[in-house]
Formats: C-alpha cells, structure tokens, sequence
C-alpha cells in the first residue's frame, strides 16, 4: 500500500509540475520564430480581395474614386504608408494585413505602372 501512495504522489507531482510550464508568459521561443514572407500567389490574392474591388485587377478600374495605379508616382514607402494607414474613401489596412502583406502588395502594384 506504501509503495502505491508514494507511486501516486510521485505521479500527482510530475503532472502538476508539467502543469505549470502550460501557462508560462516566457514567448521567447514564439517571438524569435520567424514567418516566411507571403509568396506571390499569395500576395496576389491579397491584392484581388483586398484591392481590386476598386482598383481592378490591372490597377485601371477606379471605383469609387480609386486613383488609377497605372498613373502612380508613389514610392514603395509611399504606397506601403497609403495601404497601412488608407486615405480617404481607401479603408487602413492595418490590423488587417500583416506588415509582409501590406509591402508585398505596395510592390505588386509597381506592374501596373505605364
């Protein structure tokens, strides 16, 4: 009976031990894992759901007031501001897209330019 309790006990311990890394808030390993940046099927996708509605597929569609992208100047750091941060009647992309989607899109565009 002895050698049961002492069994138990030494059971009942590991599982609590194991138990309390669970919830540990050390994201050291989580953080320093890094994501692969989107390919371009999957920047193009994000560009057709997220872009196209108003800009077309080739940049030229101009709904609702959507500036032609065939006619942009922008640099890449002013597109990728434009989509993070929007303007006007363009909704912010923030929060929405991640920063490696938001950047892959303001370089996809450059192929609509004239």
């Amino acid at each position: 009976m002895g050698h049961r309790l002492a069994w138990s006990g030494a059971m009942l311990l590991g599982c609590v031990l194991m138990g309390m890394g669970c919830g540990s808030t050390d994201n050291t390993a989580q953080n320093s894992v890094k994501k692969a940046p989107p390919s371009d099927g999957q920047i193009q996708r994000a560009y057709t759901m997220k872009c196209s509605l108003c800009h077309g597929t080739d940049g030229r569609l101009m709904a609702s007031k959507a500036p032609d992208l065939s006619l942009s100047e922008m640099s890449l750091e002013e597109r990728v501001a434009l989509i993070t941060y929007g303007k006007g009647t363009m909704p912010p992309q923030k929060g929405i897209l991640d920063d490696a989607t938001i950047r892959g899109i303001a370089k996809y565009i450059e192929q609509f330019r004239d």
